[in-house]
């Protein structure tokens, strides 16, 4: 049974996912960003996992580039498609409507989703005092249910298997539908004040995303290492007299600003105040590897 692991990570979370099923299962881990500029992608495995980070779930909640990703995969119709959603906050809120779009995209393209699964870990961007509920953050017992339902995952796949509570997720979705909405428009906002646009532009949030760059910046402790250009999964990042300028196609992952070693990186999704994160399983030649800058 051939398994084909792809993934898309800023943080590594979604690697450190992707790497722990891909040897369980006996997989290839393939980086999304080395496939995704190809004319069509190609592959003799059966099996296909795709893990990827939710962003923006209420407006959509799939990263641009696993979009792209999906409509470029030939023969998708044969294929066992199985996702894992990885996300902070709250799983029904982020990942539900995450891998609801994402298997509504595979549905168009011929093929099916056979399995969805959503991991909480440890998320980089929000502030979480202002939910009025609250929310466990504790990142050892987050790594340990990690570890708990990669296994549970494992064994489905291996046995090809379906997801459960299809029906159960769906009715919890149209009950959210209402939050959804309200959040939509929040969310719109805020990526055209990221993208600097006019609040009245006719952008929509896919022409935002790219954009929102214009709001990351540098500060004095930069030291022109070079380190955020070669993490970029998207090579959205050029070397100007040894400073960092953006170009506009950003994927909005926070790996130039997590994976800074002088921290000299701020960017408009981080909640002000909240420090950097990465995957403590994750180095930072896994994400040169990523981008392919080694």
């Amino acid at each position: 049974m051939s398994f084909e692991i792809y993934y898309f990570t800023g943080t590594g979370n979604s690697l450190a996912v992707a790497r722990n099923i891909a040897e369980k299962a006996n997989g290839e881990l393939i980086p999304i960003p080395t496939v995704v500029n190809k004319q069509s992608i190609k592959t003799d495995a059966n099996n296909i996992g795709i893990v990827f980070p939710a962003y923006d779930a209420q407006l959509y909640g799939i990263p641009l580039i696993v979009e792209r990703f999906i409509k470029k995969l030939e023969d998708i119709g044969s294929k066992y498609i199985f996702a894992v959603c990885t996300c902070g906050g709250i799983e029904n809120v982020n990942a539900l409507p995450t891998l609801k779009n994402l298997s509504k995209i595979i549905k168009s393209l011929g093929g099916n989703l056979s399995a969805e699964f959503s991991i909480k870990l440890p998320m980089n961007t929000m502030d979480y005092s202002h939910i009025p509920f609250p929310i466990d953050q504790n990142k050892e017992t987050m790594f340990k249910n990690c570890k708990d339902k990669i296994e549970v995952i494992c064994q489905c796949i291996t046995n090809k298997k379906k997801s459960k509570y299809k029906i159960t997720k769906s009715l919890l979705n149209l009950l959210m539908t209402p939050m959804y909405l309200l959040l939509h428009k929040v969310y719109l906002m805020e990526l055209k004040k990221n993208s600097k646009e006019p609040k009245d532009t006719n952008l929509k949030f896919y022409e935002l995303i790219p954009l929102t760059d214009k709001s990351i910046y540098t500060d004095e402790k930069c030291n022109g290492c070079t380190v955020c250009a070669k993490v970029c999964p998207v090579q959205n990042i050029k070397m100007v007299e040894k400073k960092p300028v953006w170009q506009h196609r950003c994927e909005m992952c926070l790996a130039c600003a997590e994976w800074c070693p002088k921290k000299a990186i701020h960017h408009c999704w981080r909640a002000e105040g909240k420090g950097s994160y990465h995957h403590p399983d994750v180095k930072i030649s896994d994400m040169f590897k990523q981008s392919k800058c080694i």
